[in-house]
């Protein structure tokens, strides 16, 4: 009898695992669309340029451009299909800019105003695109509910 409990619990466990990763998985992949989507697009390559692995934080940068940032989520897809239990997932874009976007530190006053800024603030992203939606994580991970 011990030994159909034993396995009993192993299975209910599995099962469980599965979900948590399911869930986790999700709400990663929700979180990294969306910050893909508050990057500022001006010409597409900010936006191209998010990354992301399940090994190490990458140096990776590319030329292109992609404003509807479908390349960035084709990445994160792959990246996460390859996530195991216990892997660690990073999420990173590499050029120098991305900083300036995310910390609002463009040039107050302009040097060429666009009307792309204020305050050294893009105003697309005036709260950055990346803290904003990680907080957004964490919330979201607090409040789920594994059936």
């Amino acid at each position: 009898m011990s030994v159909i409990l034993a396995e009993d619990a192993v299975a209910a466990t599995t099962e469980i695992m599965k979900r948590v990763n399911r869930e986790i998985r999700r709400q990663l992949r929700r979180t990294c669309k969306q910050i893909i989507k508050d990057t500022p697009v001006d010409t597409g390559r900010l936006k191209n340029n998010w990354y992301a692995s399940n090994r190490r934080v990458g140096t990776r940068t590319n030329k292109s451009t992609d404003p509807s940032g479908k390349n960035s989520l084709a990445r994160v897809d792959k990246a996460l299909a390859r996530l195991k239990t216990g892997q660690r997932f990073h999420f990173f874009n590499n050029l120098p800019y991305a900083r300036v976007v995310e910390f609002g530190m463009y040039p107050n006053p302009p040097k060429n105003p666009t009307g792309k800024t204020v305050n050294g603030f893009s105003k697309k992203a005036p709260s950055g695109m990346l803290r904003i939606n990680a907080d957004g994580f964490v919330i979201a991970m607090n409040k789920v509910k594994i059936k």
